[in-house]
């Protein structure tokens, strides 16, 4: 018997009035992940990682490594800090064609096809479908429509199931993935131009989505996976950005943030909330968003500390004469290298 998702548990509490959430850690970066499994241990808490479809794919990603290949290394991780792996959940980020996007759909929706197989048959649990952008026979004038979208995240909903039921032959136990839909989404990331022109979802857009997105998987004839769909991304004024970030404005989307209460089964799944103060991110739960994304602020804080230990072993190297890491020189020919 299949165990239910523990991440359903998230959307139950908000809908009883409870400000209940859980941060996602974003990031592929072995010290990064490392330190987010230890701080769940020492909270007795859980944690969740999701890796982005530029990170880990069927061919190895920039990390080098597919779906089952992070699994594994994180679960390493958590056997490490000692933390029990029925207290972690993996995710899949920004599913989709993203890195095919420059192919016409037959060819990006087919690798999109294997790469969400791929991460269902590997384990992970929370898939994130986003057919947001636009591919190579797109009219690149003409804003791509919920319909298409929809159509698109249909299909790989579809291909999810299957790959559910495959895991089912081999694992009985294993736990359905939850599903987070929309079309509104952040970039992975975040934004790379200063005035990026960002706007809250208005109320509307946000509904017509959900409507869109429920009618294509009832039409794909997966209506019963719709029910694994726990939450939708919007844009709720948040983004980080190459310096600093937008902050969370309540008044600003309190319209948006209202609308989330019509639906006894989502909760809102916010991305790019890096940076923000702790007070803003205490306020983005209480108002309906149940996933914080956070990836590049969580390895810049890795990359802080990081520095500060070499600043150490620079004053220390001073006065005992040893030899550094010179881990800094080491990082920037890197970057440099290969930007």
């Amino acid at each position: 018997m299949p165990k239910q998702n523990p991440l359903l548990n998230i959307v139950k509490k908000q809908k009883e009035g409870k400000a209940v959430a859980i941060y996602s850690c974003c990031s592929s970066n072995a010290f990064v992940i490392e330190a987010a499994m230890e701080t769940a241990k020492k909270q007795d808490s859980c944690v969740l990682i999701e890796s982005t479809a530029n990170q880990v794919d069927q061919n190895g990603g920039y990390s080098g490594m597919t779906p089952k290949d992070f699994f594994n290394f994180c679960h390493e991780k958590a056997k490490e800090a000692g933390l029990s792996s029925d207290r972690i959940f993996l995710g899949g980020d920004h599913l989709g064609p993203l890195t095919v996007a420059n192919k016409p759909e037959a060819e990006a929706m087919e690798y999109a096809k294997t790469l969400v197989h791929d991460y269902v048959r590997a384990g992970f649990t929370k898939i994130h479908i986003d057919t947001s952008m636009k591919v190579a026979d797109d009219d690149p004038n003409t804003r791509l429509s919920d319909e298409t979208i929809a159509r698109r995240g249909a299909t790989l909903a579809k291909v999810c199931e299957e790959a559910y039921q495959e895991l089912l032959q081999e694992n009985p136990e294993a736990i359905h993935p939850v599903y987070i839909v929309g079309s509104e989404v952040p970039i992975p990331g975040g934004a790379q131009e200063e005035n990026a022109g960002m706007q809250v979802t208005k109320p509307e857009d946000f509904k017509s989505t959900v409507a869109t997105f429920e009618k294509a998987f009832d039409d794909m004839g997966i209506a019963d996976a719709w029910n694994h769909v726990i939450a939708a991304v919007v844009q709720p004024g948040v983004e980080e950005k190459d310096a600093g970030c937008e902050e969370y404005d309540r008044e600003r989307a309190k319209d948006l943030m209202a609308s989330i209460k019509d639906f006894d089964k989502l909760v809102f799944e916010g991305h790019s909330t890096d940076y923000q103060t702790k007070y803003k991110l205490r306020e983005l739960v209480e108002d309906g968003v149940g996933i914080l994304k956070v990836g590049p602020g969580l390895t810049y804080a890795a990359r802080e500390g990081i520095f500060s230990l070499c600043m150490i072993e620079e004053e220390l190297a001073a006065v005992y004469g040893f030899e550094t890491s010179h881990f800094r020189e080491e990082l920037d020919k890197a970057m440099l290298a290969n930007p």
